[in-house]
């Protein structure tokens, strides 16, 4: 069960990622598809736009890293201990 989890998780944050990248480009005036285009004019130096362009960097890195910890910890959890007692 946990493994589904952290599956719905994953896709969870991948969707999130992909919201906060439009909303931030929709800050900053870059047109969607279609030339739909919102109406504000933030620039990178707004407090908005950095702790938005944060927030998606940290899921960027979740999202390379979550699974490559996982297989590591996994492997780990599998290894019978070496030291003998």
């Amino acid at each position: 069960m946990p493994r589904r989890l952290y599956e719905i998780a994953f896709i969870a944050s991948a969707v999130a990622l992909v919201a906060l990248v439009g909303a931030i480009n929709c800050l900053q005036g870059t047109p969607f598809v279609a030339a739909m285009k919102c109406n504000y004019n933030y620039t990178s130096a707004d407090l908005l736009v950095k702790v938005i362009a944060a927030i998606i960097f940290l899921l960027f890195l979740a999202l390379l890293l979550g699974p490559v910890a996982g297989t590591l910890l996994q492997r780990v959890k599998r290894e019978p201990s070496r030291i003998k007692t």
